[in-house]
């Protein structure tokens, strides 16, 4: 006899082994748990003691010798289990939404909406907020997910879990309810664009309203022909942390940035690493990676291949700091002007600057902003690092395009041999190189 459950052995030398082994099967038709649809049920035979969990609903069953009893629903009446409830559901290939107030994890079948994610959104807000988890696979949604506060959207990473959007205009997720959102989480799944040669949506879009607090985790962006993460003019997200953002396969060279950052408030935002892989395969343009008018973005790491242009665009009175910028572009079709551009009176910390392969005219760019009108000031360059034999600057280091404003001082961690001045209105004093402890142009 078997431990547990009393499967008979034969002995040794046994004639009719088979006897006892055909017992064991007739018992493992009731031992065994079936696992399918609700509406398959009526498939299987009810034998006494047979157990059925449907997996599109939860439900449990029990056979009686001619039909099948519910016994409950998974998660319902105990805390027990309630993890492998859920575990079972995504298992099944649903998405399932875990809502404060019900009582058991709920589900949504993919191939019976094209709103799978928005459905299971609209389930855990009406019941308090709480959890949307994606299964292994692409679970395709028309678009725009639009999430409530107090929700999250959880994968089980991003080569695992992917959303695929299939609407060729809608954004990806789209923060943009009247009431403005707070506390959403997002993490460990790709978010894919339509791709194909047309334009699309952006994949995550700031737009009508604040975002406050936004967690993202560990995404991935792919099939975005056009910007991956923009706030719009006008609105201001504020205290939003982003650990790990990878882009495959984006065109964005048509806009003004791979990341658009368009108003000119929203204070508090945070990124970790930033890995850009742009394609120029639909616009035939370099993507500018990093494009900011306003508020306050900090980026402990900023990484780029592919067609990325200018890895950073400041404008206007945007407050940015970067801690290492590395530039490696293998497809871009024109060299761009610089690396990083400059322009106006908002504040620039850049760390440092890697660079591998590629060809840009200067490293550094401070420049006039015809948006406001303003000189360059309040920059502060680290120093260049060139990496490999197929990287070349071919104008210099540092490119004073237009005055630096005396009042507002820039400085420069390198050579004054480094620095060249384009514009023709004479020297400020404004901006400063510190290999030689401070020489001023």
């Amino acid at each position: 006899m078997t431990d547990n459950h009393q499967y008979e052995t034969p002995a040794a030398g046994t004639q009719n082994w088979d006897e006892p082994l055909n017992r064991n099967f007739e018992r493992i038709d009731t031992d065994v748990e079936i696992r399918d649809t609700d509406a398959s049920r009526s498939n299987y035979v009810a034998k006494t003691g047979a157990k059925f969990l449907a997996t599109d609903t939860g439900n449990v069953y029990l056979g009686d010798g001619g039909s099948w009893s519910q016994l409950g629903t998974i998660g319902s009446g105990g805390s027990a289990g309630g993890g492998s409830d859920v575990v079972s559901l995504l298992l099944a290939g649903l998405v399932v939404a875990v809502g404060k107030n019900n009582t058991s994890p709920r589900s949504v079948d993919p191939a019976e909406t094209d709103t799978p994610i928005q459905d299971a959104l609209d389930i855990v807000s009406a019941a308090g907020g709480g959890e949307v988890r994606l299964p292994a696979g692409v679970v395709e949604e028309t678009g725009p997910i639009r999430p409530y506060e107090e929700t999250q959207i959880l994968g089980l990473g991003v080569e695992i879990s992917k959303i695929s959007i299939t609407d060729r205009s809608a954004d990806g997720i789209l923060f943009d309810r009247e009431s403005g959102v707070s506390r959403v989480r997002l993490d460990g799944f790709a978010l894919n664009g339509p791709a194909g040669t047309g334009p699309t949506g952006v994949a995550i879009h700031h737009t009508n309203r604040d975002t406050q607090d936004l967690l993202v985790g560990r995404l991935l962006f792919w099939g975005w022909n056009n910007s991956v993460y923009r706030v719009d003019e006008g609105v201001g997200p504020f205290q939003c942390r982003h650990e790990q953002l990878t882009i495959y396969e984006c065109d964005a060279g048509d806009q003004d940035g791979l990341f658009e950052f368009r108003s000119w408030y929203g204070p508090a935002n945070w990124f970790g690493t930033i890995a850009a892989y742009p394609s120029a395969n639909v616009s035939g343009q370099n993507t500018t990676v990093f494009f900011s008018r306003g508020g306050t973005q900090t980026v402990d790491y900023l990484t780029m291949g592919g067609s990325a242009g200018v890895a950073i665009d400041q404008t206007w009175d945007s407050v940015i700091e970067f801690g290492n910028v590395h530039w490696e572009p293998t497809s871009n079709p024109t060299n761009p002007s610089a690396i990083i551009r400059l322009r106006g009176h908002g504040t620039a910390v850049i760390d440092t600057v890697k660079h591998v392969t590629g060809v840009a005219d200067y490293v550094y760019e401070l420049g006039y902003d015809d948006y406001n009108g303003r000189g360059p000031g309040r920059k502060i360059l680290g120093p260049y690092i060139e990496l490999g034999a197929a990287a070349d600057i071919t104008g210099g280091i540092v490119n004073l395009a237009a005055p630096v404003d005396p009042a507002e001082p820039s400085l420069y961690q390198g050579s004054p041999d480094d620095v060249t001045v384009t514009h023709n209105e004479g020297s400020t004093g404004g901006f400063r190189a510190l290999g030689t402890a401070g020489t001023g142009f």
